[in-house]
């Protein structure tokens, strides 16, 4: 079985060489498809690093429960019954903050 971090490293490897090595030769569609590629492996290769993460969230949430835990959240969540909840603020915090991780990640240096 493959190491998952290994695999995320593979990917930014990758999308390092198609955006260093490949992007600059390009124009027009090409370049605008290559670059919109790397972004895509980019996203993939940040989705395995944040893999842990957003299943320990996920746990959090559910419990283990599945689909059948996350109708029981909604369904409460729409009740009121879980209005001030810090255990549920603070796990859909680290979900929303992991979710930015993955889609919008910071900028070196910002």
């Amino acid at each position: 079985m493959q190491d998952e971090p290994a695999g995320a490293a593979t990917l930014d490897a990758a999308r390092r060489a198609l955006t260093e090595e490949v992007v600059p030769g390009l124009t027009g569609r090409p370049r605008y498809v290559a670059l919109m590629v790397a972004n895509a492996i980019g996203i993939a290769a940040r989705e395995i690093a944040q893999a842990d993460r957003l299943k320990e969230t996920s746990t959090r949430l559910l419990g283990g429960a599945g689909d059948d835990g996350l109708d029981d959240l909604v369904r409460a969540i729409r009740d009121g019954a879980r209005d001030a909840d810090p255990e549920l603020h603070a796990a859909l915090r680290a979900g929303a903050d992991a979710a930015a991780d993955i889609w919008k990640p910071a900028k070196p240096g910002a």
